[in-house]
């Protein structure tokens, strides 16, 4: 089963987008890969700029000969981009309310660049005033606790503890 998560980012224009990643969303591989590999302005928009992914990697650049069939690592891997699907664009909005996860999108975690500020993250469920720094996340304080989902439904298999 996936852990599945959105990463938001508020870019230097000042929107906000929002993309979906599908595999292991958990802190421990996507929290970290996050605060260790993208934690600047630059970065942080470059993961979120070619959409929806399955997987998060080190880079999000695209080598020749990578794709969704035959990933090349340490690279991340798009829906769009390396697979061929079609509306698979990040979600574009004013705010972060307006780009925070619906309650359908069967999303564990959210982690949230804010500029100027860093990375957050949260439980998907209980909205964004639950954030806390990453890096207190990773360190195991204030750890988000987000109900574990089935895919397909968006319904509870268990609290995780």
């Amino acid at each position: 089963m996936s852990t599945r998560s959105d990463i938001i980012v508020e870019r230097a224009d000042g929107k906000w987008a929002r993309i979906y990643c599908h595999n292991d969303g958990y802190l421990e591989h996507n929290g970290r890969l996050l605060a260790s590999y993208y934690n600047s302005q630059e970065r942080a928009e470059a993961v979120v700029a070619p959409g929806d992914m399955s997987s998060l990697n080190e880079q999000c650049s695209r080598p020749e000969g990578h794709s969704f069939d035959t990933p090349i690592k340490p690279y991340s891997v798009y829906y769009g981009r390396d697979l061929g699907e079609t509306d698979t664009d990040a979600t574009i909005g004013d705010s972060l309310a307006a780009v925070w996860p619906g309650s359908d999108t069967g999303t564990e975690y959210t982690y949230v660049w804010k500029r100027g500020a860093g990375w957050f993250v949260g439980d998907a469920d209980q909205g964004s005033e639950t954030l806390t720094p990453l890096a207190d996340a990773l360190a195991g304080k204030n750890v988000p606790k987000p109900n574990v989902k089935a895919f397909g439904g968006n319904f509870v298999i268990s609290k995780r503890a």
